[in-house]
């Protein structure tokens, strides 16, 4: 006989556990059962349930709306993130909110490739323009953050600090490079 923690619990199968005097039978307990549990993990606004190699589809993604990738209306996964959160799982982010591309003005769909990792932005693409708008309105954001902030290493105590505008790119470099050399008459091919 197997001694049970209480009374009442729920095994990890689902099942009451049939109790007597804080003790279950050998008869009502499966050996031949070898249930793998779906691991839930996060990944950013949606969980992500990983059956095990053994099921056909491995990976599903569950989303905030209870609504998995694969399509099945009362998919097995949706049961697996809810029993996840009531046992105290970390929630997912909220999707962002979406008002249109800024671009063209459009509707959006989310485009999980394109997630900023470092700056936790969620990726999108446009009916219209697709993943071009997306591009445009990220370099257009990127341009104005370094209009905003010049430098590349700030000042600090006696150090002057370094703006971007203070580096030369290749161009500039190649250009000053092929001055020097006609007037000098210095050929670097030669």
């Amino acid at each position: 006989m197997k001694t049970v923690p209480g009374l009442n619990e729920t095994t990890s199968l689902g099942l009451i556990s049939p109790l007597r005097q804080g003790t279950i039978q050998e008869s009502f307990v499966r050996h031949d059962a070898h249930v793998a549990l779906p691991v839930v993990s996060l990944h950013e606004d949606q969980y992500i349930v990983d059956f095990g190699k053994d099921h056909s589809i491995r990976y599903h993604q569950v989303g905030k709306n209870k609504e998995c990738s694969c399509g099945v209306s009362d998919c097995k996964a949706v049961e697996a993130v809810r029993q996840y959160l009531l046992a105290g799982g970390r929630r997912a982010e909220s999707p962002p909110e979406r008002s249109g591309c800024p671009i063209c003005g459009s509707k959006t769909y989310p485009d999980h490739t394109w997630n900023g990792k470092y700056t936790r932005t969620f990726g999108w693409r446009c009916e219209k323009g697709g993943l071009s708008h997306f591009l445009e309105a990220k370099a257009k954001r990127i341009q104005k953050q370094q209009a905003e902030n010049p430098w590349l290493i700030p000042p600090a105590m006696d150090y002057p600090g370094l703006r971007r505008d203070d580096l030369m790119t290749w161009e500039q470099c190649e250009a000053i490079q092929n001055k020097v050399s006609l007037s000098t008459g210095y050929d670097p091919t030669a």
